[in-house]
C-alpha cells in the first residue's frame, strides 16, 4: 500500500548531512526532494523510496545494488552523488539516492515547444544511446527510458549541439539479480514500456532500447506513440510494431523501425545505435552544409 505522506518533512535532515528543502515530486514509488548537502555546502537531488523490507539481508543486498548505481559516471548520465539505506526508524528503513541537480527543462518539454531536426533528434539519441550503452556494460538496465527522464544540458558554451542527460534510475537494475522493486510489478511509464515489459518477460538491455525508439518517434511525431489508457496502451504494442514516418532519412527510418521491433532478438544493441546516430548527425551536417549558397559559391 503506497503511503499519503512523505516519510520525511520538509527541513527534516536524512542522514545527518542532507537537508531536505523543498519536495520537487511525488511517484507511486518515492519522492524527490530538492536538498543541500552540508558537508560539501552544495545543492542536491534526494530521491527517497518508501519503506521496503525489514530483513537485514535484503537491506544489505539493496544498499550493495544503490552503492553501484552511485558509482556510475559518464557525460550522459544524471551524476548519482550517494546511495544507502535510511534505518533512522528499524521499522521502517527507506532506500535513497543523492543526485546532481539540474536546474532545466526536459525532453518532454522540449518536444512540446515545437519541432526538433532530424539532427537534433539523432543528437539526442545519440547522448542516451551512448549512456546506455555505458550501464549495459555494467551489467545495469534502466527500465524507465521516457521524455520527461531526458533531460537538457546547457553547459553555457556556443556550441549549437544539443545535449541531454538520462536521469532517474529508481527503478533501474542488475539485470542478473532481483529487482530493487516488487517483483510482481511491471515498472516503467505504461507509454514507453517495452513489449517484453508489458508482458513480464525477462527484462535485458534490449528493452532499454525500444523505449529509446518510442521516444525517438516521438521526437519526430510530435507526439506519443502508443497514447492512451495503461491497458489499451500496453496491449498495443504487442499487436503491431510502431509506424515509422516515410519523411525522414531512409537510414533513420531504417533504424528506428529496428529499434521498435517486438523481438527483443532483432533490435540493435545500444553500441550499434550510437553509432548509428552518429553517421545520420554527419550525414545531416553534410547535406546542410552542401545546401549553403555561400559554400556552392566557393
Amino acid at each position: 500500500m503506497s503511503e499519503q505522506q512523505p516519510a520525511f518533512a520538509v527541513s527534516s535532515k536524512l542522514q545527518q548531512r542532507y537537508r531536505l528543502e523543498t519536495l520537487l515530486g511525488t511517484g507511486g514509488t518515492a519522492f524527490v526532494y530538492r536538498a543541500h548537502d552540508e558537508v560539501l555546502g552544495r545543492d542536491v537531488a534526494v530521491k527517497i523510496f518508501q519503506a521496503s523490507t525489514v530483513d537485514q539481508a535484503e537491506i544489505a543486498r539493496q544498499e550493495n545494488e544503490l552503492k553501484l548505481l552511485a558509482s556510475l559516471s559518464h557525460h550522459s548520465l544524471v551524476t548519482l552523488l550517494d546511495a544507502g539505506v535510511d534505518v533512522t526508524n528499524p521499522e521502517r528503513p527507506h532506500l535513497y539516492l543523492v543526485m546532481e541537480l539540474m536546474d532545466g527543462t526536459d525532453l518532454r518539454s522540449k518536444i512540446g515547444s515545437g519541432s526538433l531536426s532530424v539532427r537534433q533528434i539523432a543528437e539526442i539519441g545519440s547522448d542516451i544511446a551512448e549512456g546506455l550503452e555505458y550501464i549495459h556494460n555494467r551489467g545495469i538496465v534502466h527500465r524507465d527510458v521516457k521524455p520527461a527522464n531526458i533531460l537538457m544540458v546547457d553547459y553555457g558554451t556556443s556550441d549549437s549541439r544539443l545535449r541531454v542527460k538520462l536521469s532517474d534510475f529508481g527503478i533501474a537494475l542488475l539485470s542478473d539479480s532481483a529487482r530493487l522493486t516488487d517483483p510482481q510489478l511491471t515498472t516503467g511509464t505504461a507509454a514507453y514500456l517495452s513489449p517484453e515489459q508489458a508482458n513480464g518477460s525477462t527484462i535485458g538491455p534490449a528493452s532499454d532500447v525500444y523505449s529509446l525508439g518510442l521516444v525517438l518517434l516521438e521526437c519526430v511525431n510530435g507526439e506519443v506513440v502508443f497514447p492512451g489508457h495503461t491497458v489499451p496502451s500496453v496491449l498495443a504494442r504487442l499487436r503491431v510494431d510502431p509506424p515509422v514516418p516515410s519523411d525522414v532519412p531512409p537510414a533513420f527510418s531504417a533504424l528506428l523501425a529496428g529499434m521498435t521491433a517486438r523481438e527483443p532478438s532483432e533490435r540493435p544493441s545500444t553500441g550499434e545505435v550510437s553509432l548509428a546516430l552518429r553517421q545520420i548527425i554527419i550525414n545531416e551536417a553534410g547535406r546542410h552544409r552542401s545546401d549553403d549558397p555561400a559554400i556552392q559559391r566557393a
